[in-house]
């Protein structure tokens, strides 16, 4: 049965449950470390040979991992190098320099974005990362994020941080389309951000820190969509959560993007698969000024088990992603509350579905 719930009663069901003491449970260090490999059952640049480093689709593998607690000498990382894997890795799957000064000119457009910090506070914000930490050895359940249109890990470090201290392996999966790299809204290219989730999840299968036995899913905006069929195509998905997720998509102006949509939609691929997995939407609450939506897609057909659609009170599309929080807390601005909210949220689903948790 559907349940769809506005925040307000979340919220009070949460402070209801906050005087129950759960037995405690060990708190870890989030490691960070990245994996680069290839799969060669797939060619990305066109025109190419084995010899040309670009032939098969290349893999890099975010991941973060509960790790011992760090020595004296260790230290966390700083958002610049999180961020500047972006302008590495444009530079890596074109060929080209195009990547060169990405780094800086996305922390200027974050601070323009959002009217708060400058460049350099957003670079030095320090996270809670530590890379290639010592992990924890013991098996921890694995959650699988696919970022939004075009991107990439760092748009919800924080709460992969958190989750990696809570003992959950967090394997993210950047929006990469075909050759040379741009995502776009067609089924071919979100068909690549899936397969590059599933050749991520066999890459991973010889580690010794991952139950693969217990996987859930989050996606954030189109990720949400390919986290969606994401979920049909791996075994042993306990979960799905969907951060205002394009599943239900909106048909409005765009006749282009309203045709793409249904390319996918009505794809043989897209057309038979049903997620039996417990489902959690937590979605906006407000449209932009002028954006006007003739119909919505009701995802919800292809729902066959446990689904809850949760509305945020006055969040918008942004606030899924902790960029806003990060450059509002570098410049001492001040926060919403909104991403604490849905970052709690899907927490404490995941903790409900992959650890028996008893807090949502």
């Amino acid at each position: 049965m559907m349940k769809i719930l506005p925040v307000s009663i979340l919220l009070l069901f949460l402070a209801g449950c906050s005087g129950k003491k759960n037995p405690k449970t060990e708190v870890y260090t989030a490691g960070f470390k990245t994996m680069q490999t290839q799969d060669k059952s797939r060619l990305y640049k066109p025109g190419t040979d084995t010899t040309d480093y670009l032939h098969f689709r290349p893999l890099d593998i975010d991941i973060w991992y509960p790790a011992h607690h760090p020595s004296a000498t260790d230290s966390s990382l700083l958002f610049r190098n999180i961020l500047g894997l972006l302008e590495q890795r444009a530079n890596y799957y074109t060929a080209s320099n195009a990547g060169n000064g990405l780094t800086q000119q996305v922390a200027q457009y974050f601070c323009d974005g959002f009217k708060c910090s400058d460049t350099l506070k957003v670079l030095n914000f320090k996270t809670q990362s530590f890379k290639n930490a010592t992990p924890v050895a013991a098996k921890f359940p694995l959650v699988v994020y696919l970022s939004a249109y075009n991107g990439m890990s760092y748009e919800n470090f924080t709460l992969f941080e958190t989750l990696a201290k809570k003992g959950f392996v967090v394997v993210s999966i950047s929006s990469i389309g075909r050759f040379p790299g741009d995502m776009t809204m067609k089924k071919e290219d979100l068909w690549e951000q899936i397969n590059d989730a599933v050749a991520s999840t066999i890459a991973l299968k010889s580690s010794t820190n991952i139950d693969f036995t217990k996987i859930g899913i989050i996606g954030y905006s189109w990720g949400g969509l390919a986290g969606s069929i994401l979920a049909t195509k791996i075994p042993n998905v306990a979960c799905v959560v969907s951060l205002d997720g394009s599943e239900f998509n909106r048909y409005g102006q765009q006749k282009e993007e309203n045709a793409d949509f249904d390319g996918i939609r009505y794809s043989e691929d897209f057309k038979n698969r049903r997620i039996s997995a417990p489902y959690l939407r937590l979605e906006s609450s407000t449209l932009e000024p002028d954006e006007k939506v003739d119909s919505v897609y009701n995802f919800s057909e292809k729902l066959t088990g446990e689904q809850q659609i949760i509305k945020i009170d006055a969040a918008q599309h942004e606030d899924f992603s902790c960029l806003p929080f990060v450059v509002k807390t570098s410049g001492n601005c001040k926060s919403d509350k909104q991403y604490h909210t849905i970052s709690t949220s899907t927490i404490n689903f995941l903790e409900k579905h992959l650890k028996n948790g008893k807090s949502f």
